[in-house]
């Protein structure tokens, strides 16, 4: 081997083709290492749920008394919840669904929600009211028309909202 083909780097010599092997190989460490290592990539990577805007649908200073879904109305009676005229809803089942509608919790969606199930009316009190659609496709979606905006309910089923 001639010796211009040689180098020699804190002192081991090496030739220039080994040298180029060696840089490759630290530039491949150096590019894992950066990667796979650094807390800030890894977040960026994987979708965190903690990161992800989780709100609830009614205001804890809010106190709902009715809810309308189709021509069932279920209200807050002094002794708890009751479907109004008496209907197929037992008391244990308008209070599980007065429950499940004020602890809703949702992310926002940017799905286009289809294939809509039914309007919900909720009355609070101080004469305030709020429309929710319910839409089935392309997953259970939430709109909020007054907003114009789109949520995916939290842990809840399509059946849970509506009391059957």
């Amino acid at each position: 081997m001639r010796r211009e083909q040689k180098r020699t780097f804190f002192g081991v010599t090496m030739s220039k083709r080994a040298w180029n092997n060696v840089l490759v190989y630290v530039v491949l460490l150096i590019m894992f290492l950066l990667y796979f290592v650094l807390p800030g990539n890894r977040q960026a990577l994987t979708e965190n749920p903690a990161s992800v805007e989780v709100v609830g649908l009614i205001p804890a200073e809010m106190r709902l008394l009715s809810i309308h879904i189709d021509d069932q109305v279920i209200e807050r009676q002094p002794d708890g919840w009751v479907c109004v005229p008496v209907c197929a809803i037992s008391k244990q089942r308008a209070a599980a669904l007065a429950e499940t509608w004020q602890s809703l919790r949702m992310i926002p969606s940017s799905l286009q929600p289809e294939a809509k199930i039914v309007d919900v009316y909720l009355y609070f009190e101080g004469d305030q009211q709020a429309r929710i659609e319910l839409y089935s496709e392309p997953k259970l979606l939430i709109k909020l028309p007054q907003q114009d905006r789109v949520f995916e309910p939290v842990d809840v089923a399509v059946e849970a909202l509506l009391g059957r």
